[in-house]
């Protein structure tokens, strides 16, 4: 995790930048001229009004990505504690270490051991000096005692949280374990805030909002392991629906209040997040994880996925995409990739629209503002313009693949929701050649276990 998140206020022009050579976007400029004579011979020579909202789209849809890609990234150098501060931590580490060695030990005695009906899972920490001092060589904040120490214990007891000692006893004991963990974090940013006294100094601080961050993650996702399996959530929620026939509100606000928090913390822990290597910092590792931003992403769009109220998905697609945009501002370089989720993401949540129609999304006098959206969602998903350039550019094989699949995929879909409207030659190229593609894999897949007659 790193860095800032850039502005991404639609009506504001870019202002002029050096052109990132990490990816060439399309031309993805509207020729009113051209659609004009496409679809109809009769019609006025100026522009309908139709003509301009969806022009307007366009561009707006163009600057908001080129200003993630052209932004200059602001460096923000990790704090190397000084010999005298790591000293003072690994002391207050050495507490934390014989308070959880305590804890573990008691939580041994009092619960079954794990064994291979537990299948995969992630062991508690050993606690020992290679741990803590992985710890403090990683700190890259100023030293505080007093409040770090609930953060180092907060640390060690999340970990312990999420370890198979305590997974095997139980959903309720996880989120006990969170509870206990976040109670420590905000103890420690209590503490840290009253000796620094107003304003946003602590938030240099950015272990503490990350901290919360994880743990609020954690008690939404239901998961073992520290990587996110929001769609747990999403799973046993619609499960429920289905049995009761009711819709458990409580729950949905639950999870959103949740995930609220999440995205609170972790943008406040972002601002101030390291993003540049120091000579304290192992060679070999990354500075900046996309998976941190990937993963609040997912978690972002798991709650768009649950929900059925318009207002609600409406602002976690907004927050998805902001999440997304920022992974792209950080990360140049996965340029392609990010753009292809903001694309999925913008016609996951036109189709979703499209598919809800109760009521036409057109009156008189007036689109409704459902519709609105659904033409926004649906101009910006142009993107897949992007995954069918890159599968045409693109020198990795399985990345060729990778690329046309997907495309391939909302060719698909865009043929099924939209039967009447023509569909790009180039487009319905690809989705047969994919198409033929999987016949003949499928094809060479059946001979190969077929017995030989030799």
């Amino acid at each position: 995790m790193r860095g800032r998140l850039p502005e991404t206020k639609l009506q504001q022009q870019p202002q002029p930048q050096p052109q990132a050579t990490a990816c060439k976007l399309p031309d993805w400029d509207f020729d009113p001229v051209t659609w004009r004579q496409y679809h109809a011979t009769d019609m006025p020579d100026e522009p309908t009004d139709e003509e301009s909202i969806i022009q307007e789209h366009l561009y707006d849809t163009r600057a908001d990505i080129q200003i993630s890609l052209s932004q200059p990234l602001i460096k923000i150098t990790p704090y190397n504690p000084v010999p005298n501060e790591c000293l003072a931590l690994l002391s207050v580490a050495r507490v934390v270490q014989r308070e959880m060695q305590t804890l573990q030990d008691t939580l041994s005695s009092c619960g079954r051991p794990p064994d291979q009906r537990d299948g995969d899972y992630t062991p508690a920490p050993n606690w020992d000096l290679a741990y803590l001092t992985d710890i403090i060589n990683s700190w890259n904040e100023p030293v505080a005692l007093e409040p770090d120490y609930y953060l180092l214990k907060s640390m060690c007891v999340y970990e312990l949280g999420i370890s198979i000692q305590v997974s095997v006893l139980g959903h309720e004991k996880v989120q006990k374990y969170m509870n206990m963990a976040l109670t420590l974090a905000q103890r420690g940013e209590r503490i840290l805030k009253t000796k620094l006294g107003p304003g946003d100094t602590a938030d240099r601080f950015w272990r503490y909002q990350t901290m919360m961050s994880y743990i609020y993650h954690h008690q939404i996702a239901h998961i073992q392991s520290s990587s996110s399996q929001a769609d747990m959530v999403i799973t046993l929620f619609k499960r429920q629906q289905e049995s009761t026939g009711l819709q458990n509100q409580e729950l949905e606000d639950q999870v959103c209040d949740l995930a609220s928090r999440a995205l609170r913390c972790f943008h406040r822990g972002m601002r101030w997040h390291p993003n540049v290597n120091s000579v304290t910092v192992i060679s070999n590792e990354e500075p900046f994880k996309d998976g941190q931003w990937i993963k609040m992403a997912n978690l972002a769009d798991s709650c768009l996925q649950f929900t059925d109220n318009f207002a609600t998905r409406q602002t976690w697609y907004r927050h998805t995409l902001k999440l997304l945009q920022g992974a792209l501002y950080e990360n140049r370089a996965q340029a392609g990739r990010f753009l292809g989720l903001i694309a999925k993401t913008h016609l996951e949540y036109a189709l979703w629209i499209y598919e809800q129609r109760v009521t036409p999304l057109v009156v008189v006098p007036g689109p409704c503002p459902m519709f609105l959206e659904m033409q926004h969602a649906s101009i910006a998903g142009k993107v897949i313009n992007t995954l069918h350039m890159i599968s045409l550019t693109c020198a990795a094989p399985h990345l060729i693949h990778l690329y046309i699949r997907e495309a391939s995929r909302w060719i698909e879909q865009l043929k099924i929701k939209f039967p009447e409207e023509p569909i790009d030659p180039s487009y319905l190229y690809t989705s047969d050649f994919m198409a033929a593609k999987d016949r003949a894999i499928q094809a060479i897949t059946q001979y190969r276990q077929t017995p030989s007659l030799d």
